[in-house]
């Protein structure tokens, strides 16, 4: 249990940095891409809740499979309800942890790229600290990029 609760912290503060970061960006670049390839601040922040919605849901029913498609596009051009949604979400996801009584049980976890596998809450947490680290790599990027070179993830 203490695991989960520190790897849980861990990542409300690995979020708390996104999220400051995400402040900062102007919002004249909220929909800024730096290639046609490639998404915008805020695509990339509807993928981040999309997946996370996926977590919790997954956690839930006992399988995460990132099968829901469905999201909110505005999230991708409005930057004041995307923080909000990755915070109500937050939210969502400590409340469904702190309800858990078997932090052991085994979810079913399919990946697109490696399969499926049995994972327990601890690493399906870590999976998401390792998701934001990620898009705090491209975050950190597009920063750059726009000239945010001073607000930038340390």
């Amino acid at each position: 249990m203490s695991q989960v609760k520190d790897l849980l912290g861990d990542y409300k503060s690995i979020r708390a940095r996104t999220i400051e970061f995400l402040e900062k960006v102007p919002k004249e670049k909220w929909t800024w891409r730096p290639h046609a390839l490639l998404g915008s601040f805020g695509m990339q922040v509807r993928h981040m809740s999309t997946s996370q919605q996926s977590y919790i849901e997954g956690i839930k029913k006992g399988k995460i499979d990132f099968s829901q498609k469905e999201f909110d596009k505005e999230i991708e051009t409005n930057k004041e309800k995307a923080i909000k949604r990755l915070k109500e979400l937050d939210k969502e996801l400590s409340k469904l942890i702190s309800s858990m009584k078997d932090f052991d049980k085994k979810i079913i976890f399919v990946d697109g790229v490696s399969g499926t596998s049995e994972e327990d809450l601890a690493t399906l947490l870590n999976y998401l600290i390792q998701h934001e680290f990620y898009h705090q790599g491209i975050f950190t990027c597009y920063g750059r990029l726009v000239g945010m070179g001073k607000f930038l993830f340390m």
